[in-house]
């Protein structure tokens, strides 16, 4: 089967690294891939790493960062590039019809749209991975019910990466039928590596003993790191020797908010205690130097596969009282969970961890446990069964 897959943004999110997880795995002798993209970057690299083929066929920048969350900002935004999306689509559909793809997975949300009107002018049969939590707080109400329309219309089957995911499919209109959910594996023998990695201790010439609590994501409002900031002085009164990271990216047009994240480290005068690491390729080198991992969020959280992968590594993860991050963590059992938006909570809890040894080593061994739910294996077997029911339910 050739099988074309769609992602709207070059750079590397979740999203991004549950299609790495499943590529590196997928049956080459069943599956010929090509990952179609609007622009080159990390994830194209890390897609010619692992010999998958990529194509680019250019969008806008301004296109591939449109935000989602206010409808008339990206009506004029689209009007705008009007012209340059219709050769965007052309382009599209001239190459999917000279590679006479046997169908289309589209993996994001624009991918969606615009990967839906592709499969339509080229009678490919499409199926959606959806990623997202399709609620009032994230999309604007015209983009739900567009969503809704579509997808009970074009794509052969949505393939949702939590049953959170689902309910807000089912609960915004579309289909029972239509959805399945298919979790995200972990690549745990990806994530271990070889040797223990000291590389954040080297970098900032930490002695040994030093506890490291890191916050990982994106940096963008939504995530959440201005409370994980915001609970450092409580941490530091009671544990004055431990360390602070901000692992991941700087989100394209989010440099006001790292700088407000930049006063508030230099107001509560923690230069020496809080660091930005910026964008990690090794990610499982960066969670297995950490003692603790803090996942604030403040916006809808549909799976939470970072949070996943630093289970599997043994970390006690505190993590922010979301749908879809309860469906991962048990709270005080697998993890922590915090009211979103509450430094004082995330502090609490990070000073039981780092204060109590007995329950620090009993989280880990249960979230060890809860991630072993997860294995790539079945992941990667379901996603290929999905395809292959897809594509004879067509015939």
């Amino acid at each position: 089967m050739k099988l074309a897959i769609m992602n709207h943004h070059p750079g590397l999110g979740g999203a991004e690294t549950s299609l790495l997880t499943f590529l590196r795995k997928i049956d080459r002798k069943q599956f010929d891939v090509t990952v179609i993209l609007p622009d080159s970057g990390p994830f194209s690299r890390e897609l010619h790493e692992i010999g998958i083929r990529v194509k680019v066929i250019h969008l806008p920048r301004g296109l591939i960062l449109l935000k989602r969350g206010h409808a008339l900002k990206a009506f004029l935004v689209i009007l705008f590039y009007l012209f340059s999306l219709q050769i965007f689509l052309l382009k599209l559909c001239a190459y999917l019809r000279k590679n006479r793809f046997d169908f289309i997975l589209t993996n994001s949300g624009k991918a969606h749209l615009y990967g839906s009107l592709a499969a339509l002018f080229c009678s490919i049969l499409l199926v959606w991975r959806f990623h997202d939590v399709l609620s009032p707080e994230d999309f604007s109400p015209l983009l739900i019910r567009g969503f809704i329309f579509l997808g009970n219309r074009l794509p052969r089957k949505v393939l949702a990466v939590s049953k959170t995911a689902r309910d807000y499919l089912l609960k915004n209109g579309l289909k029972n039928d239509k959805v399945e959910v298919i979790f995200s594996g972990i690549d745990k023998e990806k994530l271990e590596g070889k040797n223990a990695f000291e590389g954040f201790r080297e970098e900032w010439h930490l002695q040994n003993g030093v506890k490291l609590v890191g916050c990982m994501g994106r940096i963008i409002p939504q995530k959440g790191q201005k409370s994980f900031l915001l609970a450092i002085p409580k941490v530091i009164d009671q544990y004055p020797e431990t360390f602070f990271l901000l692992i991941g990216d700087l989100y394209p047009g989010e440099g006001e908010y790292k700088e407000e994240l930049l006063g508030i480290v230099k107001k509560m005068g923690m230069e020496d205690k809080v660091k930005f690491t910026g964008f990690r390729r090794e990610i499982g080198d960066a969670i297995r130097s950490l003692d603790i991992v803090v996942f604030p969020s403040v916006a809808p959280e549909s799976f939470g596969l970072a949070i996943l992968e630093a289970m599997v590594l043994g970390k006690p993860v505190i993590a922010s009282n979301l749908e879809g991050v309860r469906e991962l963590i048990e709270d005080g059992v697998t993890g922590f969970l915090t009211e979103p938006g509450s430094p004082e909570q995330i502090a609490d809890r990070i000073i039981d961890l780092l204060g109590n040894k007995d329950l620090y080593d009993r989280m880990r061994k249960k979230a060890l446990e809860q991630a072993s739910r997860f294995p790539v294996e079945n992941y990667v077997a379901s996603m290929e069964r999905a395809f292959r029911e897809a594509a004879l339910k067509e015939r």
